[in-house]
């Protein structure tokens, strides 16, 4: 790895990944690929999660009438459901970017 660019240059593990454009153009589509796969992925989660959201409301609304102080706590364990899968979706994505090349992901 070169310490002024910090690409990977020379005899590396994944051999000269900069000096060959093709096999670049190839891990950027595989990425991309694989950033469509995450997002379809997510997209799945959260239609089935709002779907349990939705059944789990309609179930308890006559205890929600009865304390609406539980709505606040309900939606604040949605959120957190969300907040917790996204940034988990993209954890992945980042970590395929990060060691692609080092594990020769796509060849």
């Amino acid at each position: 790895m070169s310490a002024a660019t910090g690409k990977i240059t020379g005899n590396s593990a994944a051999g000269n990944i900069t000096g060959n454009a093709g096999l670049q153009a190839k891990y950027r589509g595989k990425l991309n690929l694989d950033s469509v796969l995450i997002a379809i992925m997510l997209c799945l989660l959260y239609g089935a999660q709002l779907f349990l959201v939705y059944s789990v409301l309609t179930a308890t609304k006559p205890v929600l009438a009865e304390f609406p102080g539980l709505t606040p706590i309900y939606l604040l364990f949605i959120g957190l459901m969300f907040t917790i899968e996204t940034i988990g979706c993209l954890k992945v994505r980042h970590s395929i970017k990060q060691h692609m090349h080092e594990f020769r992901y796509y060849d």
